[in-house]
Protein backbone atom coordinates (compact mmCIF):
# COMPACT_ATOMS: atom_id res chain seq x y z
CA UNK A 1 0.00 0.00 0.00
CA UNK A 2 1.40 3.31 -1.20
CA UNK A 3 1.41 5.91 1.09
CA UNK A 4 0.32 9.36 0.34
CA UNK A 5 2.01 12.71 1.94
CA UNK A 6 -1.17 14.95 3.28
CA UNK A 7 -0.85 18.66 3.04
CA UNK A 8 0.27 18.78 6.89
CA UNK A 9 3.31 16.49 6.26
CA UNK A 10 6.87 18.40 5.83
CA UNK A 11 6.88 16.50 2.31
CA UNK A 12 4.10 18.95 1.00
CA UNK A 13 6.02 22.12 1.81
CA UNK A 14 9.52 21.47 -0.17
CA UNK A 15 7.56 20.78 -3.03
CA UNK A 16 6.60 24.09 -4.33
CA UNK A 17 9.82 25.62 -3.50
CA UNK A 18 11.67 22.68 -5.23
CA UNK A 19 9.08 23.72 -8.26
CA UNK A 20 9.90 27.71 -7.63
CA UNK A 21 13.99 27.13 -7.64
CA UNK A 22 14.08 25.12 -11.10
CA UNK A 23 12.23 27.68 -12.68
CA UNK A 24 14.45 30.68 -11.28
CA UNK A 25 17.32 28.17 -11.94
CA UNK A 26 15.88 28.11 -15.78
CA UNK A 27 15.12 31.81 -16.43
CA UNK A 28 18.47 33.19 -15.19
CA UNK A 29 20.26 31.45 -17.98
CA UNK A 30 17.43 32.52 -20.67
CA UNK A 31 17.94 36.30 -19.60
CA UNK A 32 21.89 36.12 -19.83
CA UNK A 33 21.72 34.32 -23.08
CA UNK A 34 19.26 37.10 -24.52
CA UNK A 35 21.27 39.90 -23.44
CA UNK A 36 24.10 38.23 -24.35
CA UNK A 37 22.64 38.31 -28.30
CA UNK A 38 21.59 41.61 -28.38
CA UNK A 39 23.30 44.00 -30.62
CA UNK A 40 25.14 47.38 -28.54
CA UNK A 41 23.42 50.69 -29.42
CA UNK A 42 25.58 52.03 -32.36
CA UNK A 43 28.45 54.59 -31.40
CA UNK A 44 26.62 58.38 -32.17
CA UNK A 45 27.83 60.02 -35.35
CA UNK A 46 30.65 62.34 -35.32
CA UNK A 47 30.96 65.54 -34.52
CA UNK A 48 31.66 67.89 -37.34
CA UNK A 49 35.42 68.58 -38.77
CA UNK A 50 37.10 71.48 -37.13
CA UNK A 51 39.45 73.84 -39.13
CA UNK A 52 42.06 75.78 -37.45
CA UNK A 53 39.92 79.08 -36.51
CA UNK A 54 36.58 76.87 -34.81
CA UNK A 55 36.03 75.23 -31.54
CA UNK A 56 33.90 73.20 -29.91
CA UNK A 57 32.16 75.62 -26.67
CA UNK A 58 29.51 75.42 -24.80
CA UNK A 59 29.66 79.24 -23.88
CA UNK A 60 30.17 80.99 -27.26
CA UNK A 61 31.66 84.31 -26.59
CA UNK A 62 33.47 86.40 -28.97
CA UNK A 63 36.20 88.75 -28.27
CA UNK A 64 36.17 92.00 -30.13
CA UNK A 65 39.72 93.84 -31.15
CA UNK A 66 39.92 96.99 -29.29
CA UNK A 67 40.32 99.07 -32.52
CA UNK A 68 37.09 97.40 -34.16
CA UNK A 69 33.58 97.15 -33.65
CA UNK A 70 30.46 94.79 -34.23
CA UNK A 71 29.12 96.80 -37.23
CA UNK A 72 26.39 94.10 -38.56
CA UNK A 73 25.13 90.69 -37.24
CA UNK A 74 22.70 88.35 -39.14
CA UNK A 75 21.35 85.03 -38.60
CA UNK A 76 20.29 82.13 -40.65
CA UNK A 77 18.22 78.93 -40.39
CA UNK A 78 19.51 75.68 -42.41
CA UNK A 79 17.56 73.29 -40.18
CA UNK A 80 14.18 72.34 -40.36
CA UNK A 81 13.67 73.30 -37.19
CA UNK A 82 12.23 76.54 -35.96
CA UNK A 83 14.62 78.38 -33.85
CA UNK A 84 15.08 81.96 -31.13
CA UNK A 85 18.17 83.20 -31.00
CA UNK A 86 19.05 85.99 -28.13
CA UNK A 87 22.02 88.36 -28.67
CA UNK A 88 23.50 89.94 -25.76
CA UNK A 89 27.08 91.78 -24.12
CA UNK A 90 29.56 91.18 -21.56
CA UNK A 91 29.95 94.02 -19.44
CA UNK A 92 31.97 93.46 -16.34
CA UNK A 93 30.81 90.29 -15.08
CA UNK A 94 27.34 90.44 -16.34
CA UNK A 95 25.52 89.85 -19.74
CA UNK A 96 23.06 92.27 -20.84
CA UNK A 97 20.51 90.97 -23.61
CA UNK A 98 20.53 93.42 -26.67
CA UNK A 99 17.19 91.39 -27.65
CA UNK A 100 16.03 88.26 -29.75
CA UNK A 101 15.42 87.26 -33.33
CA UNK A 102 13.11 84.08 -35.22
CA UNK A 103 15.45 83.26 -37.76
CA UNK A 104 13.59 82.54 -41.00
CA UNK A 105 14.06 79.38 -43.27
CA UNK A 106 15.07 76.79 -43.66
CA UNK A 107 17.58 78.89 -46.27
CA UNK A 108 20.66 79.09 -47.40
CA UNK A 109 21.18 82.98 -46.84
CA UNK A 110 21.36 85.23 -43.77
CA UNK A 111 19.45 87.73 -41.97
CA UNK A 112 19.21 90.69 -40.38
CA UNK A 113 19.33 91.02 -36.89
CA UNK A 114 18.04 94.06 -36.06
CA UNK A 115 20.74 96.00 -33.13
CA UNK A 116 18.64 97.62 -30.19
CA UNK A 117 21.56 98.83 -28.93
CA UNK A 118 24.62 100.02 -30.79
CA UNK A 119 26.69 101.43 -27.96
CA UNK A 120 26.93 97.90 -26.83
CA UNK A 121 28.62 96.87 -30.09
CA UNK A 122 30.33 100.90 -30.95
CA UNK A 123 34.25 100.82 -30.01
CA UNK A 124 34.96 102.07 -26.56
CA UNK A 125 38.48 103.33 -26.07
CA UNK A 126 40.60 101.27 -23.85
CA UNK A 127 37.60 99.74 -22.21
CA UNK A 128 37.45 96.08 -23.09
CA UNK A 129 34.27 95.77 -20.82
CA UNK A 130 32.00 95.99 -24.18
CA UNK A 131 34.38 93.98 -26.13
CA UNK A 132 32.75 90.46 -25.70
CA UNK A 133 29.39 89.58 -27.20
CA UNK A 134 27.72 86.12 -27.59
CA UNK A 135 24.62 84.72 -28.95
CA UNK A 136 22.35 81.68 -27.92
CA UNK A 137 19.47 79.91 -28.99
CA UNK A 138 16.03 78.00 -28.49
CA UNK A 139 14.86 75.58 -30.72
CA UNK A 140 11.20 73.75 -31.39
CA UNK A 141 10.01 70.60 -33.40
CA UNK A 142 7.07 71.98 -33.68
CA UNK A 143 7.13 75.48 -33.53
CA UNK A 144 4.73 76.29 -30.38
CA UNK A 145 7.52 76.58 -27.41
CA UNK A 146 11.08 77.03 -28.05
CA UNK A 147 12.72 75.55 -24.86
CA UNK A 148 15.28 73.25 -26.21
CA UNK A 149 18.49 74.11 -25.93
CA UNK A 150 21.10 72.50 -28.62
CA UNK A 151 23.30 69.57 -28.51
CA UNK A 152 26.54 71.55 -29.06
CA UNK A 153 27.79 74.69 -30.91
CA UNK A 154 30.95 76.16 -32.63
CA UNK A 155 32.83 79.19 -32.57
CA UNK A 156 34.30 80.03 -35.64
CA UNK A 157 36.73 83.82 -35.90
CA UNK A 158 38.76 84.98 -39.18
CA UNK A 159 40.09 88.48 -39.76
CA UNK A 160 36.28 90.31 -40.74
CA UNK A 161 34.30 88.53 -38.17
CA UNK A 162 32.84 85.61 -36.07
CA UNK A 163 30.54 83.22 -36.84
CA UNK A 164 28.32 81.09 -34.09
CA UNK A 165 26.82 77.53 -35.39
CA UNK A 166 23.81 75.40 -33.28
CA UNK A 167 23.66 72.28 -33.64
CA UNK A 168 20.49 70.25 -32.83
CA UNK A 169 21.76 67.02 -33.14
CA UNK A 170 25.34 65.43 -34.27
CA UNK A 171 24.38 66.22 -37.97
CA UNK A 172 27.36 67.94 -40.36
CA UNK A 173 25.17 70.67 -40.70
CA UNK A 174 24.23 73.40 -38.15
CA UNK A 175 20.44 74.39 -37.57
CA UNK A 176 21.30 78.04 -36.92
CA UNK A 177 24.19 80.47 -37.44
CA UNK A 178 24.51 83.65 -36.16
CA UNK A 179 27.46 86.14 -37.94
CA UNK A 180 29.33 89.25 -36.21
CA UNK A 181 31.17 91.12 -38.78
CA UNK A 182 33.64 93.61 -37.66
CA UNK A 183 34.39 97.27 -38.82
CA UNK A 184 37.33 97.83 -40.58
CA UNK A 185 40.32 98.65 -38.22
CA UNK A 186 39.87 101.80 -36.55
CA UNK A 187 42.97 104.26 -36.50
CA UNK A 188 42.59 106.73 -33.49
CA UNK A 189 43.42 110.21 -34.97
CA UNK A 190 46.32 112.13 -33.88
CA UNK A 191 46.02 115.55 -33.02
CA UNK A 192 47.36 118.34 -35.16
CA UNK A 193 51.20 119.10 -34.83
CA UNK A 194 52.41 122.68 -34.17
CA UNK A 195 52.80 124.70 -37.04
CA UNK A 196 56.79 125.50 -37.35
CA UNK A 197 58.33 129.01 -36.49
CA UNK A 198 59.59 130.62 -39.84
CA UNK A 199 63.20 130.14 -40.12
CA UNK A 200 65.45 133.45 -39.80
CA UNK A 201 67.18 134.22 -43.46
CA UNK A 202 70.68 133.97 -43.67
CA UNK A 203 72.73 137.25 -43.46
Amino acid sequence: MIAEISPSEPGAAHMPLLKRSAGVAFVAPLMMFVASCQQPPPPPPPLPPLTESCKFTNTPVVAIPSDRAVKRISAGRRGTETSLISVAVRIGDDFRQDGTMYVPGPDLGYHAYLINHPEYFAQNGDNNARKRVTASMLWSSAGAYYDRAPEFSMLCLDVDGATIAFYTARTPQPNTVVRFDFSPPIRPRRPPSAPRAPEEPVS
